[in-house]
């Protein structure tokens, strides 16, 4: 599909990507693993293997405590609620809304870390559209989340900056060009400032979706920014943020 050997495109995607093929595929099935066993305890351990790509029990195991340290059995027992912050116990019940993510086409650009850094891939985005005209604050600002910093050290994590357009865009070595599929989504609307969002994602993801009709499928959480703090100089969010959900098949 984009013209090289595959011995090219694994070259050319390890040095975009900062590893190899086989290690970015490796790795994302084992943290979408790791979240399923926590967040959607009413699957069996056969069936989160089975949705995350492995083919046999021993080698899901193999690889799962050759990466996180320990057995997929007892990963379900280690109460990692406990060791995040406490200060969750303290967010009163948000509003939540049962709805559908419409799809976008958007701009994007790939970024590592959950910290302050992020601004980074937001300014890239910036440039390139006062290179080719178009009006960044009128675009829709949405980020990706694709990892849990709670099993995931922060500077791993992977994010996606991405800006709504309707424009006809080719992908170069910065921006990339893709379409955000619809999605069935609960979304909260949140305020607050630069480091607020990690404590309600403890939230939603450790207390309302355990207690929820729903479990969380294999896709990125969304961050729909109406204040985007990484480019304000107070760091103030307003978005909507959106967990990808299906309802509990038990």
């Amino acid at each position: 599909m984009v013209s090289m050997s595959p011995f090219h495109f694994n070259r050319v995607f390890k040095s975009i990507v900062g590893e190899s093929l086989h290690t970015y595929i490796r790795r994302v099935r084992l943290e979408h693993s790791a979240n399923a066993l926590l967040f959607n305890p009413s699957s069996t351990i056969s069936e989160i293997l089975a949705e995350s790509g492995f083919s046999s029990n021993s080698s899901f195991t193999h690889a799962f405590k050759d990466y996180f340290g320990v057995t997929p059995t007892k990963w379900r027992e280690i109460d990692i609620p406990k060791t995040i912050s406490q200060e969750i116990r303290d967010l009163t019940p948000l509003h939540v809304e049962i709805c559908m993510f419409e799809k976008r086409k958007v701009i994007y650009v790939r970024h590592k870390g959950y910290d302050r850094s992020i601004k980074d891939a937001w300014m890239k985005l910036m440039w390139f559209c006062d290179s080719f005209g178009l009006k960044f604050d009128a675009m829709k600002m949405i980020g990706l989340h694709h990892s849990n910093p709670n099993i995931v050290k922060k500077e791993e994590c992977h994010y996606v900056a991405c800006l709504e357009t309707k424009e006809e865009i080719y992908p170069n070595s910065q921006v990339g060009v893709m379409e955000i599929p619809k999605i069935f989504c609960a979304k909260f609307s949140l305020k607050g400032e630069y480091g607020d969002l990690m404590r309600y994602m403890d939230y939603i993801y450790y207390v309302w979706l355990p207690n929820s009709l729903y479990e969380k499928v294999h896709l990125p959480s969304l961050a729909h920014y109406h204040k985007n703090h990484f480019l304000r100089k107070e760091s103030r969010f307003e978005l909507d943020f959106y967990v990808p959900i299906r309802y509990k098949v038990h």
